[in-house]
Order: C-alpha cells, then sequence, then structure tokens
C-alpha cells in the first residue's frame, strides 16, 4: 500500500483508465489515479471539441507534440491531456491490428498477447450491432462501434470507393475481421457523431 492506496495509476488514457475502472470494482480497493489533465464529469461538462469526432486534435487538451515524419518535414502529433487520453483527439477510428502482429508479439515473450487470448478483450469493450452473432464481435460493451453506410458517404468517399474497385480491390465491409483485406468503410468509436473516448465510454 502506497500513501494509503492499493494501486496508484499514473496517466487516465484508454489504458490507465479502463485499469482504474476494473480495479475499483472491489469496494474493499483504494485505486489513485493521477492525471495532468481535466477530467469532465458527462457529456454536458464535455467541451464541444472533444465530442466532434470529426475534430481531430485539441489546443487545449493537446500535449502539443510534434512528430518527424520523414526526415526534416515535422508535423503536429496529438496525444491527449484529458481523461480518456488520446481516444479523446484522435480520428475515432476504431481498428484493430491483424491477429499475425499479435502472435508475433506474443513470440517474442509477451504472454497473454496472442491473438487468439486478446479476441475476447475486444468483444467485451465493444458493442457492434453489425457484428451480432459474429465470434469476432461483442454487443453490449461500452465502446459503440459503426460504420457508414453507402448513403452516408460523402462524394469524395464514394468516388474513392469506386476507384479501388475499378482497380480490382474487392469490398470489405468489416475491416476488423481477422480476414478484412480491401476496401469499405472504417470502423468508428461513435454515436450520434459524438466521439465515444475511453472516459465517455
Amino acid at each position: 500500500m502506497v500513501g494509503g492506496y492499493d494501486d496508484v495509476i499514473v496517466g487516465a488514457g484508454s489504458s490507465g483508465a479502463v485499469l482504474a475502472a476494473r480495479l475499483s470494482e472491489d469496494p474493499a480497493r483504494r485505486v489513485l489515479v493521477l492525471e495532468a489533465g481535466p477530467d469532465y464529469a458527462g457529456l454536458e461538462q464535455t467541451p464541444p471539441d472533444l465530442l466532434d469526432s470529426r475534430q481531430v486534435g485539441s489546443v487545449e487538451h493537446d500535449w502539443g507534440y510534434t512528430a518527424e515524419a520523414v526526415p526534416g518535414r515535422t508535423i503536429d502529433y496529438p496525444r491527449g491531456k484529458v481523461t480518456g487520453g488520446t481516444s479523446a483527439v484522435n480520428g475515432a477510428i476504431a481498428l484493430r491490428g491483424v491477429p499475425a502482429d499479435y502472435d508475433e508479439w506474443a513470440s517474442w515473450g509477451n504472454t497473454g498477447w496472442d491473438w487468439k487470448q486478446v479476441l475476447p478483450y475486444f468483444r467485451r469493450i465493444e458493442d457492434d450491432p453489425d457484428g451480432r452473432g459474429d465470434p469476432v464481435h461483442g454487443t453490449g460493451g461500452p465502446i459503440p462501434i459503426r460504420r457508414a453506410s453507402p448513403g452516408e458517404w460523402t462524394r469524395a468517399h464514394r468516388a474513392f470507393f469506386e476507384a479501388c474497385r475499378a482497380l480490382g480491390f474487392v469490398e470489405a465491409q468489416d475491416h476488423n475481421h481477422p480476414e478484412a483485406t480491401g476496401v469499405g468503410p472504417l470502423p468508428m468509436n461513435t454515436r450520434d457523431g459524438v466521439r465515444i473516448s475511453t472516459a465517455i465510454g
């Protein structure tokens, strides 16, 4: 026990916030979360720039990092300084890695990181109505997953899709399926245009 706490978590980003939530499910456990940015109690208190899934980055809620994209070219690298971390300022794309990457991490000695063992956690956190009955998707979790229907696409989306199809790319209905390949809408963690960050979820 440190300072009267059973657990001290530094940073309330996607990992820290979830870890704190799970640990605090035990009423006898005392959990301290340290976060440099603000914590908003609910949707009504959350600033519009954190809710709008079309806005990436936030001046007020960003660490101000930059990255060298290619030698000699520096770009902004938004990282969230708020409960929910970068999930509160990103593009709201809920795209999993490919199974082979997780299996490779496990082969390096990272026990528990193979695809078969991480899949239940992906399923537990998501609420994906398109995946009902599909063993690789979950429903009822705290993070909504949705894909724009063709009727919601912009002219640019449709033109890009049609150009890819004309070049021979197959249509991908679900980019989070382990065998997905091709062109199609991205899975997004949004609800009615609102970015559902880890903090909100």
